[in-house]
């Protein structure tokens, strides 16, 4: 069946190797893809065109910032507007909305608006990327995607604009700061042409509200806002007779979103309302401090000196960059409904409850093993990446694993050593970088080899826990 299937694309589309390529396991594809877009964008980031002055950039320095970018973390080694000219940085703009919006979801888009057919095996690849219970529906939910991606960072690009205008030479120079930005935040990416990053504009409201507002969206996933907009179409522009119902996922990414974002941005107030934001009215206080509890959740940007920060602070900012967002979008972390079945799965234990309870849902055992499984991996790169920084690097640790958390994450804060890291060190965060945009159940499953089911059962025996 499967060298029929093969012959048949083959004849159909003509495609050859590029079958062999969609012959892989999903997780497979995506490791492939993205790999190809990173090695891509550093050969072109090593051209003279891309620098400043005109020497191009070093191997390591190329791969790393092309890597930070597909993988939308925001990291930089280099001063992205200094040394790379309007050609590095439109490269490093596509890499980062290439990146955003996948490898696989952006290629198939493409195919779509140039009307060419999209083969079944690579439908099946993007269903399990989506998480899509039906094919059907995944070309539907490619071009929401692709719609709603251009539509929010075209207004947040215009908004931004006219916020900006008169604080650079020209409109053109605006415009294109403008448009950099939308989609840097949008992707949750936090790259910027600034050398400051937007520390100069920590007391712009308009600017920390749609950067904020930007990071968000992107970051609740796209299925979700899928959700969102089908429940108010059907109530309000349809006038369809029944309720506003949300799907669990929408109602914990909402929940769970106001709950990181409001409790960080708290915290980060009362640590730092006498320290580093001492000198700061309220205003500039409020703004800083919600504007880093976003951005902590992966999107890299800052307005406010990270490296001056409490340890405190740090830690706090950790724990959010460790979360992260939404499946599904174009953050990273352990995502926000890991750590909500994870916390319910802890209460429900300690209740002695048998079933995992959620907004008056049974969540499977399935979704508990993965999440647990998930969160181990996700702990013991943290934890193993980290160890190998602090021995390559020398630096003080609590820096390397702020660095550590935000490179798996693909956050991009930084309390500043990222410039300062050994070509060993460059290497070792960019491969966590890559190892964070995938996840690290895609890397696991690119890899172990997939086993049937075994038809028997041992004996049960208990163990002792705790």
């Amino acid at each position: 069946m499967k060298t029929n299937t093969y012959g048949y694309f083959k004849k159909r589309f003509g495609m050859g190797s590029i079958i062999e390529l969609l012959s892989l396991k999903p997780a497979q594809l995506m490791v492939a893809t993205f790999a190809s877009a990173v090695s891509c964008g550093a050969l072109l980031l090593m051209l003279p065109a891309s620098s400043q002055a005109g020497a191009g950039t070093t191997f390591v320095d190329a791969l790393f910032t092309a890597t930070s970018a597909t993988c939308v973390t925001g990291l930089a080694v280099v001063d992205t507007g200094k040394h790379f000219s309007i050609f590095g940085q439109l490269v490093i703009l596509f890499l980062i909305q290439t990146g955003g919006l996948g490898i696989m979801t952006f290629s198939v888009s493409i195919a779509l608006l140039l009307k060419r057919q999209v083969s079944a095996h690579s439908e099946i690849a993007m269903q399990d990327v989506l998480e899509q219970d039906a094919i059907a529906g995944v070309k539907r939910l490619i071009l929401f995607i692709l719609k709603m991606t251009l539509g929010l960072e075209l207004a947040g690009a215009l908004l931004l604009c006219a916020a900006w205008l008169g604080k650079f030479p020209s409109a053109l120079e605006t415009a294109y700061y403008a448009l950099f930005h939308s989609v840097s935040a949008f992707c949750n990416a936090g790259f910027s042409p600034f050398s400051d990053n937007l520390m100069g504009l920590q007391s712009d409201a308009v600017t920390n509200i749609v950067i904020c507002l930007l990071i968000v969206c992107g970051g609740i996933g796209f299925t979700v806002i899928k959700d969102v907009t089908d429940n108010f179409r059907d109530k309000f522009v349809l006038r369809k007779d029944k309720l506003i119902r949300f799907k669990l996922q929408t109602k914990i990414v909402f929940s769970m979103t106001a709950l990181l974002v409001v409790g960080g941005a708290c915290l980060i107030y009362l640590l730092e309302t006498k320290g580093s934001f001492a000198g700061f009215d309220t205003k500039t206080k409020v703004l800083a401090s919600v504007f880093q509890s976003v951005s902590a959740r992966t999107a890299g940007y800052n307005t406010v000196d990270i490296g001056r920060l409490s340890a405190s602070t740090l830690l706090v900012m950790i724990l959010l960059m460790f979360v992260g967002a939404a499946p599904g979008s174009t953050a990273g972390g352990i995502k926000v409904t890991t750590f909500a079945v994870l916390w319910h799965t802890m209460t429900a234990s300690l209740r002695q409850k048998n079933e995992v309870e959620i907004y008056k849902r049974t969540v499977p055992a399935e979704v508990i093993k993965k999440a647990i499984t998930l969160f181990a991996f996700a702990a013991g790169i943290v934890f193993v990446f980290a160890a190998v920084l602090v021995y390559t690097e020398r630096k003080e640790f609590l820096a390397v694993a702020f660095e550590t958390v935000s490179a798996f994450g693909t956050v991009g804060l930084s309390t500043g050593i990222t410039p300062e890291l050994t070509e060993k060190g460059k290497l070792i965060v960019s491969l966590l970088m890559f190892i964070g945009r995938l996840g690290p159940l895609a890397i696991a499953y690119a890899v172990i080899r997939y086993r049937r089911p075994a038809k028997y059962q041992y004996a049960e025996e208990r163990v002792m826990i705790g």
